[in-house]
């Protein structure tokens, strides 16, 4: 298993080369499972290779719930179903503003 986290200010966005990174690292270690966390969202490209490369990508929605007991396995099934409505993007960025954007 390889994990790659990411804590980044709620304005980035996860790239998808940072993807394709952790794909690299997953062939090179032999790994059966990859998974990428992180406090914000992933690019739409960066989702769309890891659904495509079966790499669980965890953002800030799937992490909230994962931090809150839902088991892993549970994510999986929900991967790349999107990172939020409007309304929670509005709420988020309420919560977490600007500060410590790098």
């Amino acid at each position: 298993m390889v994990i790659q986290c990411k804590r980044y200010a709620p304005s980035r966005a996860i790239a998808s080369h940072e993807v394709r990174d952790l794909r690299g690292a997953q062939a090179h270690f032999d790994a059966d499972v990859a998974i990428f966390v992180t406090t914000t969202r992933f690019s739409r490209q960066a989702e769309d290779f890891a659904v495509n490369n079966g790499i669980l990508a965890i953002h800030r929605n799937h992490l909230g719930l994962w931090n809150n007991g839902a088991r892993l396995e549970s994510l999986i099934s929900v991967n790349g179903a999107g990172q939020g409505d409007a309304k929670h993007l509005r709420r988020w960025k309420r919560a977490y503003g600007k500060r410590g954007e790098t």
